[in-house]
């Protein structure tokens, strides 16, 4: 008689439902997506406090302050009413929604919040947005539903701060040591305040969501959200165009492949991300601006956006894109050769590099990125700096620059519709294990502009600072420039009401989840 493990069946049953996807659901509605494939992903990082990226999927679960509209130019109250600033600028006060219940029944409170912004500031959690509140030096709770921050200076970035900061339950974690909180098992069953609330996790497969019935704007119109794990992209492509998941981001390789199918819609927009070559600029053979200025005037930008993105990016000249930010005075950085030649022979690089080979670590590994990575080498070959490129996924290239253990990479860093954000990725005292600087810029002057801009509620004046860290950035290039490109999501055809835009880190904007729906 054959003997039979129950939970290698039950196993089985579950990947064999998720493989015929929806009508494995045919008495529920179940969206399926891969909300974790491309470069704003975070598969299977759970806490996040922690993480950088990953907040379309966090936000279905767990609930944050504020959020951006899809366009990212308005912050709305998510699970704040209203927030105001004293006239001094150092004290906020926020006003909660009343009546959010936590998934498990219980009342979300000011408490909650207040046992959040603790968390993230507690050096031992590590937070990737604990440099976000460094001017918060007390936080007060006068009722109920109303949080009173006290600032040492005024922040004007709070609001866009909040959008990024999923509020979790004091109930369930405030008797945790935060050592142990930062990688506990818990965030494999959390609790949030979302539109869906946990189910189930398969390592390595996939997160199952159920609607929350009890969600504050009221019930979704799906039964179940799923998160489904691929390996790569075009693994998740080929799932969204077998109509097997309803949703994933898309290459543009990809999108041209499928530019004829008729099972998903393609939705395509500004990145808001840079993507840049970064220096290690601890490395001596970087500190020389002439030789980063030499990588820059090497490089064919405009042939790389006409024949490799088919006009699918733009130009950057320095670390931010909006164009209120960016002044007309800035060096352009047009190609030219012989003086990269020449700025590399004053930088005195050949007795600096010793011709050595240098590696190029990128995470980005869809055939566009390759055919850019294999111009770029091209290019900085012709200038006497020979680069030998390393395609790894997300986790690979995060452990070694943080280790410090890198010469140069290309990758993208999110601009969103605030520059602050961009502070603790290029402030000198957030180098790691502190924090995100993981090019380990070093420009005092950088971090007087951005700390200026962070303090300043002035709309004209804010947007002068920033101009001039753009005048800065592009003059001493603590990242080498290169462009802003679209970037694309397939949405099945009959899903209705799905919201999907290319936001920096993925997520941080309203999407609206509870009116998703399917034919």
């Amino acid at each position: 008689m054959l003997k039979f493990n129950n939970k290698l069946l039950t196993l089985v049953a579950a990947l064999a439902l998720l493989a015929q996807s929806g009508a494995a659901f045919s008495a529920e509605k179940t969206f399926v997506g891969a909300f974790d494939v491309g470069p704003s992903g975070n598969a299977q990082k759970f806490n996040p406090l922690t993480a950088s990226a990953g907040f379309s999927f966090y936000n279905k679960y767990f609930s944050t302050l504020t959020l951006y509209d899809a366009a990212l130019e308005k912050i709305n109250g998510d699970l704040a009413q209203s927030w105001s600033f004293s006239a001094d600028g150092k004290s906020m006060t926020i006003k909660l929604r009343k009546g959010v219940k936590w998934h498990d029944g219980a009342l979300f409170t000011a408490k909650d919040v207040k046992f959040t912004f603790d968390l993230v500031k507690n050096p031992d959690m590590a937070s990737s947005f604990s440099a976000r509140l460094n001017h918060v030096t007390d936080i007060q709770i006068p009722d109920e539903y109303t949080v009173v921050l006290t600032l040492d200076t005024p922040d004007a970035s709070l609001p866009d701060a909040f959008t990024s900061i999923m509020i979790v339950p004091v109930h369930l974690l405030g008797n945790m040591p935060v050592k142990e909180l930062r990688n506990a098992d818990w965030w494999k069953q959390p609790v949030g305040t979302g539109p869906f609330k946990w189910h189930a996790y398969l390592p390595d497969q996939y997160v199952e969501l159920d609607a929350n019935k009890n969600f504050y704007r009221g019930r979704p119109k799906l039964d179940k959200l799923i998160n489904r794990y691929f390996k790569d992209g075009s693994s998740a492509s080929i799932a969204l165009q077998a109509g097997e998941i309803q949703h994933t981001y898309l290459t543009l390789d990809q999108v041209k492949e499928s530019r004829n199918n008729n099972v998903f819609n393609v939705i395509a927009g500004p990145s808001n991300v840079l993507n840049y070559i970064g220096v290690n600029n601890n490395d001596p053979r970087f500190k020389d601006v002439r030789v980063r200025q030499a990588i820059l005037l090497a490089i064919d930008r405009n042939a790389i956006i006409k024949y490799i993105y088919g006009g699918q990016a733009s130009l950057n000249n320095c670390v931010l894109s909006l164009p209120k930010y960016v002044p007309a005075d800035i060096n352009q950085y047009a190609m030219n050769v012989k003086a990269a030649k020449q700025l590399l022979t004053d930088a005195g690089w050949h007795k600096l590099n010793h011709d050595l080979p240098i590696e190029l670590l990128t995470y980005y590994g869809d055939q566009v990125s390759k055919d850019v990575v294999s111009s770029l080498q091209a290019m900085l070959g012709d200038i006497g700096i020979n680069i030998r490129p390393r395609f790894v996924d997300v986790a690979t290239f995060s452990q070694t620059v943080e280790a410090g253990k890198f010469s140069m990479v290309f990758a993208g860093g999110g601009n969103g519709p605030d520059p602050s954000v961009l502070a603790p990725l290029m402030a000198s005292t957030d180098a790691p294990p502190k924090g995100a600087n993981r090019m380990r810029v070093n420009l005092p002057e950088l971090d007087r502009l951005f700390q200026a801009g962070q303090i300043e509620a002035d709309d004209a004046k804010r947007t002068e600072i920033y101009k001039n860290v753009c005048r800065l950035t592009n003059a001493k290039l603590p990242w080498i420039p290169l462009w802003m490109t679209n970037r694309f999501g397939g949405v099945a055809k009959n899903a209705e009401n799905v919201i999907w835009t290319p936001a920096p880190s993925g997520g941080r904007y309203q999407d609206f989840p509870e009116n998703w729906s399917l034919r």
